[in-house]
């Protein structure tokens, strides 16, 4: 099987199992938020799947520092390195770091200032402002929207962001990529239910795992392939 093919069926794979959990999330959530509550469980599928998928997009980011040409290589090793520690530190909140498989028990720092009373920190609640409402959702939004919508975009138009993309070797997704991520968050919107970040979460962690494993390439004269 030629590359090409193997990617685009990694891609057909990822879109239809984020797809194939988004559809049946509608279907149990006609039971009502009980019902979905279980579906979306601590430790459950669609937790562990994201986890899954965040550890590999951070193994990615960590084979990627092995195949930098010599070129820029300092540059490019900053940004694969901090892409893999960021989706390693991703991972280790999904799974409040491991305290509900190995059963540790939360300390009183956590206890009393975690919204679930666990080790991590996207649930702590700082002032009585929620640090996952603030950072996790609102910054964060900011971040991905500048980063799926205008970068690309951007580095085609202009010499001075373009030779930064490059330089550091940023990866950029493709419009595939960002189709998905609408259409995802489209669907999910749709819930109206608690938890069902849940199934965002999943659908973007196959999407930056897609991204890191195929990135666009920026060119500043030409088209960037899709």
């Amino acid at each position: 099987m030629k590359k090409e093919q193997l990617i685009k069926l990694i891609h057909v794979a990822g879109y239809a199992l984020a797809l194939t959990f988004i559809i049946i999330g509608f279907f149990v959530a006609r039971k009502g938020q009980d019902a979905f509550m279980e579906y979306l469980k601590e430790d459950g599928l669609v937790e562990n799947l994201t986890a899954l998928f965040l550890i590999s997009t951070s193994g990615v980011a960590v084979f990627r520092c092995f195949r930098i040409p010599a070129e820029y290589k300092t540059l490019r090793l900053i940004t694969w390195i901090t892409l893999a520690v960021l989706f390693f530190f991703a991972t280790g909140e999904e799974i409040s770091w491991g305290q509900r498989i190995f059963n540790w028990k939360t300390s009183e720092f956590f206890d009393s200032n975690n919204a679930q009373h666990e080790t991590n920190l996207h649930n702590l609640v700082v002032g009585g402002v929620k640090i996952n409402k603030l950072v996790f959702s609102q910054l964060m939004g900011i971040v991905l929207g500048f980063y799926f919508i205008l970068l690309r975009p951007l580095a085609m138009k202009s010499r001075f962001i373009n030779r930064l993309v490059n330089n550091f070797s940023v990866p950029l997704p493709r419009w595939n990529h960002v189709i998905a991520l609408v259409v995802s968050l489209i669907l999910c919107s749709q819930y109206h239910l608690m938890k069902a970040a849940e199934l965002r979460e999943l659908a973007f962690s196959i999407i930056m795992f897609l991204v890191f494993l195929y990135p666009a390439a920026a060119s500043f004269k030409g088209e960037v392939k899709s």
